[in-house]
């Protein structure tokens, strides 16, 4: 991949390294975007990335989950006062 820029690992430092690319459009319409996957070439440290991102991604679903069963009641409207 010519376009591919370095960037460190967020856990060890290291410059990650390519994986794969892929082209996919948005929402299945609009401009095509060409997707670039990096991984840490220390394959411990990958996984624990990984494990980190799996623990962050599963508290967001089940925070967006929280927030779905939550209803709230109407508030009855206040009587309007006349001076």
């Amino acid at each position: 991949m010519n376009d591919f820029v370095s960037t460190p690992c967020i856990r060890c430092g290291k410059d990650r390294i390519f994986k794969k690319s892929w082209k996919e459009k948005l929402d299945n319409k609009g401009t095509m975007m060409t997707i670039v996957e990096a991984i840490c070439p220390d394959k411990d440290c990958q996984k624990i990335v990984d494990a980190m991102f799996a623990e962050k991604r599963e508290k967001r679903i089940a925070a967006e989950n929280r927030n779905k069963s939550i209803k709230l009641k109407p508030t009855p409207e206040a009587p309007i006062k006349l001076n």
